[in-house]
Order: structure tokens, then C-alpha cells, then sequence
């Protein structure tokens, strides 16, 4: 039987968003937000991948072709006869390849994005950093250091706990391995074709790889981009600046 990604919904609006979370985390990453949606005008749908948060225990293999399957099926079950998709980080890979094939998607909002063909990453460095992860020691802790110089303990404190307890060991590895793609050239060769607006958040403060600069080298070949960059921001703008962040996809979603 098909299996529906866990999902909790916020308002009862006609204009229907749908919101995938980044590798590191899971839908309780917008927590901080919702309370900044008018519930009138927007039903929110916060969604877990496979293997994250209240999906934990449905498991599967955790690859692009999955996850894209599970939200257009996620959408079908919902009966959505459209909706908006926010996605962050790991997941605008995700969303990306969903958008070039599902009619339903009227926008695409992206947060800290990567390319549709993932991460350049050498052979070498992807299995040194894939070893790492799957040690489940330390990796983490690194990562979010280099993330957090602005901010203290407790926020480093929650992220690297939520890290390590909101997914499966295995998914999290997967979906990394997903965007550590050795075969960049040779998919760059099948262009992506996205017919609806794109619109893109970047964080000031977030590693280069992120930055307004670089991310807008991802997207120069889509037609409809706009990119706004969050000053006071980082790796987490929904988390780093929630009131701002609700009015920024609120002006794109009404």
C-alpha cells in the first residue's frame, strides 16, 4: 500500500503551502513562524520526509526519486488541486525535481538552496564525509559550530540534539549521499525545466557555499527568479527572523 508521509496542517485558507525541512532537522524547524500566518488565508502543511520526525517509522531507501513520489502522492491523497512549495536546503533539491513535473505547483519558494543537481562534491571528500556521519559522533557537532558563530550554547545545544534525534541514522546518510552528487557533468547534461516563479531566500550569514552569490549561479538558466537575502540571518531564516520570514512568503503567496 502507498505509504502518506506524517504531516500536520495549520489554517484553513484556500491557499494551500506545503513545507519540507533541510537534512539536520524536521518540520518542527518552522515552528518558530507558523504563529505569523494568517490561518484565514493559508492552510499549512508541514511535512516529514521518510525517516524524519513523525515519519521516522516509515521507512524506505531515502533518494530523490522516493521523496519526490512521496509529495506528489502526499499532494493526491490531500486532494490539492494546487499549492505552494517551501522547501529548505536538502530538500530544495527535492522540490526542484517535483516543480519540472507536477502541474499543480503554482510557485516554488526556496530557502538556502542548492542546485537541482545537488552538491559538487569530489569522490574523496563525499566518502570522507559520508564515513563521518555514519560514525554518529562528532560531524554533527562540527557542522553546527561552523553554522552558529553568531549564537550561543543553548542554540548550538538544541540543534545538534535535534540533529541526532529527529531522523534515522540511515536517512540522514542517504539523503546526504542524494546531494553529494559525484555525477554532477553528466546530469547536467538533462536540464531541468521549472515553467513557474521561483522565488529564493538566502541568510547573510550562512557558509559561502549558501550565499547570495553562488545561489544565484544555481538558477541563472530558470527565467522567473527572485532572490532576497536576509541580513540577519543564517542557515535557519525561518528560525533567525519567523515575523519576517511569514511576511516574505506571505507577499509571495497571496
Amino acid at each position: 500500500h502507498m505509504e502518506i508521509l506524517a504531516y500536520n496542517k495549520i489554517g484553513n485558507g484556500v491557499i494551500n503551502i506545503i513545507f519540507l525541512h533541510e537534512l539536520m532537522g524536521d518540520s518542527s524547524n518552522y515552528k518558530a513562524c507558523l504563529n505569523y500566518f494568517d490561518e484565514n488565508l493559508f492552510s499549512c502543511f508541514m511535512v516529514d520526509l521518510r525517516g524524519y520526525g513523525e515519519s521516522k517509522n516509515i521507512l524506505g531507501k531515502y533518494n530523490l526519486e522516493e521523496a519526490k513520489n512521496d509529495i506528489i502522492n502526499l499532494v493526491s491523497f490531500l486532494k490539492l488541486e494546487n499549492y505552494i512549495l517551501v522547501a529548505h536546503s536538502m530538500s530544495t533539491m527535492i522540490a526542484q525535481h517535483i516543480a519540472s513535473v507536477d502541474k499543480r505547483m503554482e510557485k516554488i519558494i526556496l530557502i538556502t538552496p542548492i542546485s537541482y543537481l545537488g552538491v559538487k562534491s569530489n569522490l574523496k571528500a563525499k566518502e570522507n564525509l559520508l564515513s563521518q556521519m555514519k560514525k554518529n559522533s562528532g560531524k554533527i557537532e562540527e557542522i553546527v559550530e561552523q553554522s552558529s558563530k553568531r549564537y550561543n550554547l543553548i542554540w548550538k545545544k538544541y540543534r545538534v540534539n535535534l540533529a541526532y534525534n529527529c531522523s534515522l541514522l540511515e536517512a540522514r546518510i542517504s539523503y546526504m549521499d542524494m546531494y553529494l552528487n559525484i555525477d554532477f557533468e553528466s546530469i547536467g547534461n538533462n536540464k531541468l525545466k521549472i515553467n513557474i516563479p521561483i522565488k529564493i531566500i538566502t541568510g547573510k550569514h550562512d557558509f559561502s557555499v549558501f550565499s547570495k552569490i553562488e545561489v544565484s549561479k544555481y538558477f541563472q538558466e530558470f527565467n522567473d527568479v527572485e532572490i532576497v537575502e536576509f541580513e540577519e540571518a543564517g542557515h535557519y531564516p525561518m528560525i533567525e527572523c519567523p515575523v519576517y520570514f511569514a511576511s516574505q512568503i506571505e507577499s509571495w503567496c497571496k
